[in-house]
C-alpha cells in the first residue's frame, strides 16, 4: 500500500495582491487619520468602497475606482493566480519562499 503525501501548510502567509488593493483604498484614510483628521478620514473611507458621498449621498463611481474596484482586482488575482489555473502560490511554497503568497 502506497503512502499518501500529504501537503503541510505554513502557519502564517501573507496575501500580496489582496493587500495591495486593500492599500489601494486607505491611502487616503489612513493619512487623513494620521493628521488627526479622523471625520474625514472616515468619509474617504465610506466613500471609496461604498461609491456614496456620505455628505450628499450622492452615488458615484469614480469613488469606487479608489477603493472598491483595486481591492475587487486584488482578490481576483488572488484566485485565480495564486490558485488553481497558475498555482503560483505552490510553487513559492515548493521554492522556500517564507510568508508571502500571491
Amino acid at each position: 500500500m502506497a503512502k499518501k503525501k500529504r501537503r503541510r501548510s505554513r502557519s502564517i502567509t501573507i496575501p500580496l495582491a489582496p493587500i495591495a488593493g486593500l492599500g489601494a483604498g486607505l491611502a487616503t484614510p489612513i493619512s487623513q487619520a494620521l493628521a488627526g483628521n479622523y471625520e474625514s478620514a472616515f468619509y474617504y473611507l465610506s466613500q471609496n468602497y461604498t461609491g456614496v458621498d456620505p455628505r450628499t449621498g450622492q452615488f458615484n463611481i469614480e469613488h469606487l475606482k479608489r477603493g472598491l474596484v483595486p481591492l475587487l482586482g486584488g482578490l481576483l488575482v488572488h484566485k485565480f493566480v495564486g490558485g488553481s489555473p497558475l498555482n503560483l502560490n505552490r510553487i513559492l511554497a515548493r521554492a522556500n519562499v517564507p510568508f508571502i503568497r500571491i
